[in-house]
């Protein structure tokens, strides 16, 4: 209990000072031997005179050392221990005002001497040639003195106790430290800033401590950002005035600097790369079509080399703008008719190209009509109005139409058919021709006639 109560109050002690860690290393000569009339062993300890030792056995009630003497500069302990199976697992704790405790765990045979060196391993006086200039050489580069501390390290290989694996990777993470703070310096310099941030992140790596490059990666970090947006701007300035040239040559500025916003900037140029391929391939196709009835008509895509575009084709007559005004009426030999298809274009050969996809057709008519009473190609003396709805039992022909039954020979109908189109475009150069063939499945079977079951169109046009 005295042992445990002990060893509490020297932690309690030492927590406020013990900043430092000791170093023990085991300087036992396999031939020691501790003389003792009975089955002790013993322990001895040598540190630095300047580091005044403590000892705590987890086994013993005291730890005290029997014999202290003062060799050189060095304090030499000898602490002797009872040995047998009860003290297996015995654990020797060290304490030193300003530094954290060290153990050391022992397993003793009787007679059994055991030696070991305590040190402060950041001690720059009274610790050898070779550990002085090393441990002040880490000092210069802890402040960020990376000339001198590579001086201190050379003067070290010339010691005779220099660990020279150490020292020479010791003198290789310096000569890292004044490379990546010489290229970094150059980089911010030239205002790259991503290169600079890199060298001193990687300085930072190395010294944590360099306040110089802590402040000067920052700094990069603020400048990248103001660049990046700065450069992003006038790249989407550019682009939105589709001067795709500038536009894209600060894109790839913002790619290279590895901007927050370089997937945006990498899609810009994709797409800045389609468009200008298109233009040189002349992609993009417009031309008029001609169909029967329908004479106003057009037709735009894209005609790739590599991969397969899209179409959009409509086409109309002058009726539809008469039924817009509402001039149609009953009796009317010219029908209101509008076709619209989208689809896909798709390269054959060279200069060939075939296209397809849905369309839709409409046609319409005027008039309220006798039952399977439909117009075909124009009216005839057949085609009645079906006055029973409009509550009278008469058909009258279309001459003899009274004012009276206006709002029967006004009524507008639809026929609507779903009709996909297929065809061959042939492109050189500026010019273009398309050749397309129409099939209409009409929604209502009666109305087949009059909407028609197919029709082809010729287009000629530009490439561009």
């Amino acid at each position: 209990m005295k042992i445990l109560i002990t060893v509490c109050l020297l932690l309690i002690g030492s927590l406020s000072f013990a900043q430092k860690v000791l170093e023990v290393k085991d300087i036992s000569q396999p031939n020691d031997v501790y003389s003792s009339p009975n089955d002790e062993a013993a322990v001895i300890i040598r540190c630095h005179q300047s580091i005044p030792l403590r000892f705590i056995s987890s086994m013993d009630k005291s730890a005290a050392p029997f014999r202290t003497e003062l060799q050189g500069s060095d304090s030499v302990y000898y602490i002797a221990f009872p040995t047998g199976n009860r003290y297996r697992g015995r654990v020797l704790t060290i304490a030193a005002r300003g530094f954290v405790f060290s153990t050391i765990p022992l397993e003793l045979q009787p007679k059994q001497l055991l030696s070991f060196l305590v040190f402060d391993p950041n001690a720059t006086v009274d610790v050898g040639c070779y550990r002085e200039h090393r441990n002040k050489g880490v000092n210069e580069i802890k402040r960020s003195n990376y000339m001198e501390a590579r001086n201190q390290f050379i003067v070290a290989r010339s010691c005779s106790d220099v660990d020279k694996l150490e020292n020479e990777m010791n003198i290789a993470m310096v000569d890292s430290l004044i490379f990546f703070r010489q290229k970094g310096d150059e980089a911010y310099n030239l205002l790259d800033y991503v290169s600079a941030g890199d060298y001193y992140s990687k300085i930072l790596a190395l010294n944590a401590n360099d306040s110089y490059a802590s402040n000067r990666n920052t700094l990069c970090q603020r400048s990248h950002v103001q660049e990046c947006r700065s450069l992003f701007s006038k790249a989407e300035f550019y682009y939105t005035e589709k001067e795709f040239d500038k536009a894209k040559e600060l894109y790839e500025k913002v790619v290279a600097k590895e901007c927050s916003n370089m997937s945006i900037a990498t899609d810009r140029i994709n797409a800045i790369n389609s468009l200008q391929i298109a233009k040189k391939d002349h992609a993009r196709v417009f031309t008029y079509e001609l169909r029967e009835n329908v004479p106003l008509g057009f037709s735009y895509g894209k005609y790739n080399m590599h991969k397969v575009g899209g179409f959009f084709q409509m086409d109309f007559n002058t009726t539809l703008f008469d039924a817009i005004r509402s001039d149609c009426k009953y009796g009317d030999e010219k029908f209101m008719e509008a076709n619209i298809a989208i689809g896909w274009t798709v390269k054959l050969y060279d200069y060939v190209w075939i296209h397809l996809g849905p369309g839709l057709t409409g046609k319409g008519y005027y008039g309220t009509y006798l039952s399977e009473k439909y117009p075909k190609k124009g009216y005839g003396e057949t085609d009645l109005l079906d006055t029973d709805k409009m509550g009278e039992d008469l058909t009258i022909p279309k001459e003899d139409i009274p004012e009276r039954y206006k709002p029967g020979w006004q009524k507008f109908n639809l026929g609507v058919a779903i009709s996909p189109v297929v065809g061959i475009t042939a492109k050189y150069s500026y010019f273009a021709l398309r050749l397309s063939y129409q099939y209409r499945w009409a929604i209502q079977s009666k109305l087949q006639d009059f909407i028609g079951r197919n029709r082809f169109s010729v287009g000629v046009g530009v490439a561009f």
